[in-house]
């Protein structure tokens, strides 16, 4: 059987917060060992590069496979700990059908090869089959095509359940943890058997203004038509919308794009990006991704409200989906644009967890960036909430 606890302490003593919180993992597992740990520890404990975190670890779970990454922010079923003094450690055990950690180098110089690489890696410990399988890889962001690493793994392994996000960090930059050490240009992941019954869902922290419209003409990033008029003119009409003008006058410089399909029909089935200059054609609309004609778009905005009721929405489809089978744990990653940032206070969205599957152990980061499908596949995205849950 699979045991699995989550433990969170905050120090600003690394090898003190990482013990402190190792012990409680043991604790709420209701064991003295782990094979598997997760560690995500506060950027503010990259002065020895993350040395006492993972040594703090290391001696309160020492035969473990340790992977993990930094974070600005951490959070465990009980708590959001938007603190960079803080360690959240999950530990996993068992027997048969356990979780395996992977690690993936030299991602920056050729990041699809890479992806590959790992999408292979995760295939051969499943026996060549991965249907039913969930792999969860944390990244290190810096100078990386994280679009294309997601392509390269899903290249190799195309039946993979694909999840996870972006490290984060302080100035310094963000590191993934292997082998003891903390690491840059670099990944690591979870791989979830399929006897662990992986799922996940993810959940928008925008939501649209405006229903989705069709864009008619494009040119790479551009959007030259939406519903075959000029975009300036249908961005106008949204701004001065009645319903939207106690929005204030600054609307405009808050609105995001959400980029979908006409076959997306799903409660959010759409990714996000913000719209770029462009000095092309000032009647054109241009976003940070190339789109196409027969693309939806929907204006949309950062909204508490509209957020809190669309992660209700999520947890609800995932219980419904997994039926049965009660999650043992947890993993959620949750945008650094969330929390306190979104809501104006940290741990709704824990919250919201716990009481739609009760106390189990849950541990999370607050990311840089999120990987889920969006409009037939796996995307990269902004501002999401992304929650894998298995056992």
């Amino acid at each position: 059987m699979l045991l699995a606890g989550a433990g969170a302490a905050v120090h600003t003593d690394g090898f003190t917060a990482a013990g402190l919180a190792a012990h409680r993992a043991l604790v709420a597992a209701g064991t003295k060992s782990a094979d598997v740990v997760l560690v995500f520890a506060g950027s503010r404990h990259d002065d020895d590069e993350y040395a006492g975190v993972l040594n703090g670890v290391q001696r309160t779970i020492p035969a473990a496979r340790m992977i993990g990454c930094s974070a600005t922010g951490v959070l465990t079923s009980g708590e959001e700990l938007e603190n960079g003094s803080a360690v959240a450690v999950m530990a996993l055990t068992g027997e048969g059908g356990m979780p395996a950690a992977l690690v993936a180098r030299g991602l920056r110089d050729d990041a699809r090869s890479a992806g590959a690489r790992l999408g292979r890696d995760a295939l051969e410990l499943l026996g060549g089959d991965a249907r039913g399988a969930a792999l969860a890889v944390l990244l290190d962001p810096g100078d990386l095509d994280a679009a294309d690493f997601i392509l390269g793994v899903t290249d190799s392994a195309p039946d993979l359940l694909l999840t996870g996000a972006g490290a984060s960090g302080g100035p310094r930059g963000s590191r993934v943890f292997f082998d003891g050490g903390a690491h840059t240009d670099a990944g690591v992941a979870l791989l979830i058997p399929p006897s662990l019954h992986p799922s996940f869902g993810m959940t928008q922290g925008c939501q649209g203004l405006t229903d989705p419209m069709t864009i008619t003409a494009a040119d790479g990033n551009l959007i030259l038509e939406i519903d075959g008029r000029p975009p300036h003119e249908i961005l106008q009409q949204t701004l001065s919308d009645p319903r939207n003008r106690a929005l204030g006058p600054m609307l405009s410089s808050h609105l995001l794009a959400g980029i979908g399909d006409l076959a997306s029909g799903g409660r959010s089935d759409y990714f996000v990006r913000p719209f770029a200059v462009t000095d092309a054609d000032s009647r054109a609309l241009a976003v940070a991704e190339p789109v196409r004609a027969g693309q939806t778009i929907r204006f949309t905005l950062r909204d508490a409200i509209g957020a809190r009721e669309d992660m209700k929405a999520m947890l609800d489809e995932q219980a419904e989906a997994r039926g049965d089978s009660a999650p043992r744990f947890g993993i959620y990653f949750n945008c650094a644009g969330r929390g306190s940032a979104l809501y104006g206070q940290p741990g709704l969205d824990p919250e919201l967890i716990r009481r739609r599957f009760g106390p189990i152990p849950v541990i999370g980061i607050e990311s840089s960036f999120e990987i889920a499908p969006a409009c037939g596949r796996t995307r990269i995205h902004m501002f999401t909430g992304v929650l894998l849950l298995a056992g």
